[in-house]
């Protein structure tokens, strides 16, 4: 019943690769290397709440410990994306836009199954979607 410090290393390892590689590569690019980590790393019985809850309970406590801390939806995206992948689920990674006060604001979420996870249906519906990455 110990601490599993594994999988917050791995949260925490895996959140930051992919924030400072889109940071150079894009996120395009990012998405693509996603899908050649999840051909090589498949993973099996984990709990996609729990992966979630570990995430948001990390950066909770160490914010300082993450590259993009202002950014957390897309570390969370990321990271969701690709341990849902790697279960084997039925994963989007959806991004959207919206004007607020002349400013252009985005903000990133995660569907399984086409159903909207981890996100609040309100905030989600104010944007508008540029592109899903499945």
């Amino acid at each position: 019943m110990g601490v599993n410090y594994l999988l917050y290393f791995g949260i925490l390892f895996w959140s930051n690769f992919f924030i400072v590689f889109s940071r150079f590569c894009g996120v395009t690019k990012t998405i693509r290397v996603i899908e050649v980590f999840v051909r090589i790393l498949p993973l099996k019985e984990k709990s996609f709440c729990d992966i979630s809850e570990k995430a948001e309970s990390l950066y909770q406590r160490t914010p300082f410990l993450f590259f993009a801390k202002k950014q957390k939806c897309l570390i969370r995206g990321f990271l969701l994306f690709f341990f849902g992948k790697r279960m084997g689920l039925d994963m989007c990674l959806r991004f959207g836009c919206q004007w607020e006060n002349n400013i252009l604001k985005t903000h990133c979420w995660i569907l399984e199954n086409n159903i909207v996870r981890f996100e609040v249906d309100e905030v989600i519906k104010e944007y508008d979607t540029l592109v899903d990455y499945t």
